[in-house]
C-alpha cells in the first residue's frame, strides 16, 4: 500500500480508501437501512485493534479506545470480494456503545494493497426474498413472518439464518443457538442431546415446519428484538393456525 498503508497501525486514523470501499461493499446505498450505516462509518474513526490483532479493528470517536473486554456484538453485514490478489472477507458488526467493530480476513498473506482491483464481489445485504444464496446460489429456505415485509431466510448449506425487513431493507443475522432454544422450549423436548444440539437446526431443517420455526423466531424477536412485528399484519391463514400461540405472545 501507498500512503495509507503507512500510517495504518497509527491511531486514531481515517479509514483508508480501501477500507472504505471494502466496507461500502456490504452497505448498499439503495437500501435506507445500510445507507443510515454509511454514513455513521464516515463519522468515525479507526481508534485501534480489535481483540483478533490484524484486519480486526474498533471505529468509535476520535478520542475512543478500543474495550477489548466487551464481547463483539452481532453481525450486521457480511460479504466478500474477489480482487486480483485473493479473497476478503468483510464482517462489519451492530454497534455497540458508539462503537463498531469491523474485521478483514484475507486469502493471501500481504496486507490489503491500495490497488485491490476487485473483480466480484457478493453480499448478503443485497438479498430480498425469492433469490438463492448471494454467494453461490445455492437454495434458501423462506418462512413468510409478516407476508412480503418480514421474511426469515435459512440457507442449510451455509448454516445461516437472517430475517429480511423490507422496510430497512436490511437482512438481520440471527444466531442459531438462541432460536433453536426457543423451538425446543415450544417442542417441550426433554431428550438433551436432541435440545442442546443446536446444530440439528440445519441438519434435520427438513422436519422443522415454517409454523413451529415462525413460532420460535416470535419468541426469538420478543426478547431479542431485531424487527418490528405487529400481530395485525399476519396472513389470515397464519393467525388462524397459531391463534393460542399469538394470543399468549403478544397477551391479548
Amino acid at each position: 500500500m501507498q500512503d495509507d498503508q503507512k500510517n495504518i497501525d497509527i491511531f486514531p486514523r481515517k479509514l483508508s480508501r480501501t477500507e472504505r470501499q471494502l466496507l461500502f461493499s456490504v452497505l448498499p446505498e439503495n437500501k435506507p437501512g445500510y445507507a443510515s450505516y454509511r454514513k455513521l462509518i464516515e463519522d468515525l474513526f479507526v481508534v485501534g485493534f480489535g481483540r483478533f490483532g490484524e484486519g480486526n479493528f474498533i471505529l468509535g470517536k476520535e478520542n475512543d479506545l478500543p474495550d477489548l473486554s466487551a464481547p463483539s456484538s452481532n453481525i450486521f453485514a457480511v460479504g466478500n470480494c474477489n480482487c486480483k490478489y485473493g479473497n476478503i472477507y468483510i464482517v462489519i458488526h451492530e454497534m455497540f456503545e458508539d462503537k463498531i467493530e469491523i474485521q478483514f480476513s484475507k486469502s493471501f498473506v500481504e496486507k490489503i494493497p491500495d490497488d485491490i482491483d476487485v473483480q466480484s464481489s457478493w453480499t448478503y445485504s443485497t438479498w430480498i426474498p425469492g433469490f438463492p444464496h448471494p454467494g453461490d446460489k445455492s437454495k434458501v429456505r423462506e418462512i413468510q413472518i409478516i407476508k412480503n415485509n418480514v421474511v426469515l431466510a435459512i440457507s442449510t448449506k451455509h448454516k445461516r439464518i437472517w430475517v429480511y425487513e423490507k422496510k430497512s431493507g436490511v437482512n438481520h443475522f440471527i444466531p442459531v443457538t438462541k432460536l433453536y432454544d426457543e423451538i425446543m422450549r415450544i417442542e417441550e423436548e426433554k431428550d438433551p442431546k436432541i435440545a442442546l444440539d443446536s446444530s440439528r437446526f440445519f441438519s434435520h431443517n427438513s422436519g422443522l415446519s415454517d409454523q413451529l420455526i415462525g413460532q420460535g423466531f416470535l419468541v426469538y424477536n420478543k426478547y431479542w428484538k431485531k424487527v418490528e412485528v405487529d400481530k395485525l399484519y399476519f396472513e389470515e391463514k397464519q393467525k388462524t393456525k397459531t391463534k393460542g400461540f399469538i394470543r399468549k405472545i403478544f397477551k391479548v
